[in-house]
């Protein structure tokens, strides 16, 4: 698989700043962050679905050290949701379904919402299939409609 080393890496400097964050001086963190995103840039553009979901994540509302993020961008994620998505990633699509739901950076598209869900949970997402039943319930009692 493409990138599949840088990956690897990457997520082993993640595990790294989450596991020893006070071990860690600020500028520590910092450089280990900076080498993170790099390296799942760099997976990502070789066309790693799953580097492709983590960098998509890099501009979501949350940053990878569960701040506010400041790089928050939806079209970024979308772009970077949906490729990893066509490549069959089942965390994408709920993730992008979301932003069908909210219609942050996108029209709002229930319809869409629903099938990315949908789609998420049939390739195995325990969140998608979570949010889907979520979104059911939610047609049901008329809080929801397509």
């Amino acid at each position: 698989m493409k990138g599949k080393k840088q990956l690897e890496t990457a997520k082993s400097i993640g595990l790294k700043i989450t596991e020893y964050p006070s071990v860690l001086s600020y500028e520590e963190r910092i450089e280990l962050y900076c080498t993170y995103s790099e390296l799942i840039r760099k997976s990502a553009y070789s066309g790693n679905k799953e580097a492709q979901y983590c960098y998509a994540q890099l501009f979501d509302t949350m940053s990878f050290m569960a701040f506010n993020n400041s790089q928050y961008n939806p079209e970024k994620c979308i772009y970077w949701y949906s490729k990893s998505a066509k490549g069959g990633y089942a965390e994408a699509y709920n993730n992008l379904a979301d932003f069908y739901e909210r219609g942050k950076g996108v029209p709002q598209d229930l319809k869409k919402s629903y099938e990315l869900y949908k789609k998420g949970a049939e390739l195995g997402s325990m969140t998608a299939k979570s949010n889907l039943m979520i979104f059911k319930r939610d047609i049901k009692k008329g809080k929801s409609k397509f």
